[in-house]
C-alpha cells in the first residue's frame, strides 16, 4: 500500500516548533503565513533590528514550502524576454536580474545559517518532451545567454547521459540552479529568524485584520497583535480573507510520489550528478533524487479519493517509461500541495 505522507517531513534533519500566540503583542512588522515568504521576510526584518511577529495557522512549512519539488531555479515559468515585455523595460529588467541571482541568495542563506537541507548546486535540467519543446528551450537558452547567464542547450545524447533516460529530445542546463530538501530549508529559515529575535507562533491562525490609527491589528483566537506594517504571506493557503480582498489567482494542485530505496547499481545509473529535472510537457513531470536512494516523481493533480489510484498508477507507468530498469519498483508514499498562479504568470 502506498502511504499518504510527505517524504520531506519524514526525512527532514531540521527541527522547529513554536507555541501558540497569547495575549497582547506589539510589533513593527506582523507576518501572516509561515512559508518561504513569511519566514525569509521575518529573518531579513529581524536582521534590521525590527520587532517581528509571525503567525502560522498550522506549523511552519505546512503549505507549499514544505511540499514542493525542491528545485532552486533562476527564473519564472515565462522566459526572460516575456517577463520584460509584460512588466515593461525597467521593472522587467529589475525582476529578471533579481531572479537570476535568486539561487545565490538561497545557497548563501543556507551556508550563513548552517541549514540542514541537503543542498546540491550542480544545475537543473529542463528536458524537452518533443521537438517543439526543444525549440522552446532553444529560444529560452538564447535569451538567458544574451544576459550572460551560465546556461547551455544540450542534445539528446547529453541529456540521456545526465538523466539515464532515453526519452528526451534535448534539454537546457542551468548552472546557477540546484536542489534542496524544501522543508529543511524552510525550517532552517524559521530557526534563523527566531534566533535573530523574531517571535514566531504556530497553530495561531489570523482571523481578522483591522486598520487603526497609524497601525494594524491582527486578531487570533487568543491574541491581538498590533503592528505598524502587516505582510500577508499565505499564498495558495489563504483559508480566510481576514477582512481583506483575497488575491485573484488560480489554484493548481501538484502531487509527488517517492519510490522505495533503490539498489546502488540502479541508483547510480539515474541522474548520476543528482540534478533535479522537469520536462516541457503541457502537464509537467518533475524527477529528482532524495535521501536514502529514493527517486521522487511529480506532476499536476491531487491523488485523493477515487483519483488516487489513477494518479499513482500513472506515476508508476511514467517512472517505468523514463527508466525501464525501474519497471517493477514500488512507490512508498505520496503527497500533494497547492500552487497559486496569477493569470499572467508574474508574481503579485
Amino acid at each position: 500500500m502506498i502511504e499518504p505522507y510527505n517524504y520531506w517531513t519524514a526525512s527532514c534533519a531540521e527541527e522547529f516548533d513554536a507555541s501558540k500566540a497569547h495575549g497582547y503583542i506589539s510589533a513593527d512588522l506582523a507576518i501572516v503565513g509561515g512559508g518561504y515568504t513569511g519566514c525569509s521576510a521575518a529573518l531579513e526584518a529581524a536582521k534590521l533590528g525590527l520587532k517581528v511577529v509571525l503567525l502560522e495557522a498550522r506549523h511552519c512549512g505546512y503549505g507549499g514550502s514544505g511540499r514542493n519539488v525542491g528545485l532552486v531555479n533562476a527564473g519564472l515559468w515565462l522566459p526572460p524576454d516575456k517577463v520584460e515585455q509584460k512588466l515593461g523595460g525597467a521593472q522587467g529588467k529589475k525582476l529578471v536580474k533579481a531572479l537570476s541571482k535568486a539561487p545565490d541568495l538561497v545557497f548563501d542563506l543556507i551556508k550563513e545559517n548552517q541549514i540542514q537541507c541537503e543542498p546540491k548546486r550542480n544545475g537543473t535540467l529542463h528536458c524537452a518532451q518533443n521537438e517543439k519543446g526543444l525549440h522552446d528551450l532553444r529560444l529560452r537558452c538564447a535569451q538567458w545567454q544574451a544576459r550572460s547567464a551560465p546556461v547551455e542547450l544540450l542534445d539528446r545524447e547529453q541529456v540521456s547521459e545526465l538523466t539515464g533516460s532515453q526519452t528526451f529530445h534535448g534539454g537546457l542546463m542551468d548552472q546557477r540552479a540546484g536542489t534542496i530538501q524544501p522543508l529543511g530549508y524552510l525550517r532552517g529559515l524559521a530557526r534563523a529568524a527566531q534566533a535573530k529575535g523574531a517571535e514566531i507562533f504556530e497553530n495561531s491562525p489570523a482571523l481578522r485584520l483591522e486598520r487603526g490609527k497609524g497601525s494594524w491589528c491582527v486578531n487570533t483566537q487568543n491574541a491581538k497583535i498590533t503592528a505598524k506594517t502587516v505582510l500577508l504571506a499565505q499564498n495558495a493557503y489563504t483559508e480566510n480573507d481576514v477582512g481583506r480582498v483575497a488575491p485573484k489567482t488560480a489554484t493548481v494542485n501538484y502531487f509527488q510520489a517517492v519510490t522505495q530505496s533503490l539498489s546502488d547499481d540502479i541508483w547510480n545509473s539515474i541522474l548520476p550528478h543528482e540534478q533535479g529535472c522537469w520536462d516541457t510537457a503541457p502537464i509537467m513531470t518533475s524527477v529528482r533524487k532524495a535521501s536514502k536512494n529514493r527517486l521522487v516523481i511529480g506532476a499536476m493533480g491531487r491523488p485523493t479519493g477515487l483519483g488516487a489510484y489513477i494518479h499513482l498508477r500513472w506515476a508508476e507507468r511514467k517512472i517505468a517509461q523514463l527508466f525501464p530498469a525501474l519497471e517493477n519498483t514500488k512507490l512508498e508514499s505520496h503527497w500533494s500541495g497547492k500552487i497559486s498562479m496569477s493569470s499572467d504568470y508574474i508574481p503579485k
